[in-house]
């Protein structure tokens, strides 16, 4: 059994860059525009970003800073506020726990390491949303010593740990077919944890008419996914957000992406928006 504290929130998606980071930082910060006490972290082996998406110095890793403290049990409040960086937002501000600049350290971010530092962020915040990598593959049928690290124990532990996970997928017609591949590999994985499907940069160009209908039936069909959240395409908002170094929820308040992240962030945390 899972420790009570805040909730864990993990944001999978498959490769190809179908925007999980985008969505991390976007549900960071309306978690935290509801007013609850949020972090982010970063827990991509392979290609961490959020540090240079929200102009963060990522010479000294958050999260890497953080598992080792946990290896030597001595992660607490007070070291958490110490390398946590700081977004300054008016909607609402949360704590970041940056990457690792560099995928050859991911030996730092062992599976136990990880699992100690979620949990002790859980104990800290309301909301810790774990932006993670898309391979969920297991290296024990590779490897001759039982006890290696792990490239992807990061984000096996993330996803296990995870209460809810978030799993992104790109609306277009190669996206789709990555999405529902690794979905299976996904559920395999995430046992206990609720998985809410959303389906990203959702547009006609790519998807015909009706790209909504379209991607809803596809997953239905193909998957036995109902009613997924639809992301709108808005690249105008997302590169705005990325060219200042900023959220969409500080960049672009009225664009329907921004808003159709806001309404999942009131799904997961509904009693902030009655309260509001």
């Amino acid at each position: 059994p899972r420790p009570r504290g805040g909730q864990v929130i993990a944001v999978w998606g498959p490769a190809g860059a179908p925007g999980r980071t985008s969505i991390a930082i976007g549900l960071a910060a309306e978690l935290a525009a509801l007013g609850h006490r949020v972090v982010l972290a970063d827990v991509d082996t392979h290609g961490a970003s959020i540090a240079p998406a929200l102009g963060m110095l990522d010479e000294a890793p958050g999260f890497a800073a953080a598992c080792r403290l946990a290896g030597a049990d001595a992660l607490t409040h007070q070291e958490l506020d110490r390398i946590a960086s700081r977004y300054e937002s008016s909607a609402g501000s949360f704590w970041v726990l940056t990457g690792i600049g560099r995928p050859s350290r991911w030996p730092e971010l062992s599976g136990e390491r990880v699992l100690g530092a979620i949990r002790a962020c859980r104990d800290w915040a309301d909301f810790t949303v774990l932006d993670t990598s898309s391979s969920l593959e297991n290296d024990e049928e590779i490897s001759s010593d039982l006890y290696a690290p792990r490239r992807n124990a990061a984000t096996v532990t993330a996803v296990r740990e995870a209460d809810r996970v978030i799993a992104v997928g790109s609306a277009d017609p190669v996206g789709l077919s990555r999405f529902l591949r690794s979905h299976v590999e996904l559920l395999a994985t995430a046992t206990t944890a609720e998985v809410i499907v959303a389906m990203n940069r959702v547009r006609a160009s790519a998807m015909g008419m009706n790209p909504t209908g379209q991607v809803t039936h596809t997953l239905a069909r193909f998957g036995g996914i109902h009613s997924p959240v639809i992301v709108p395409h808005d690249q105008h908002a997302f590169d705005g957000a990325v060219l200042s170094a900023k959220t969409v929820t500080d960049v672009a308040p009225r664009s329907p992406a921004r808003i159709a992240i806001r309404d999942l962030a009131a799904r997961l945390a509904p009693d902030a928006v009655g309260e509001r």
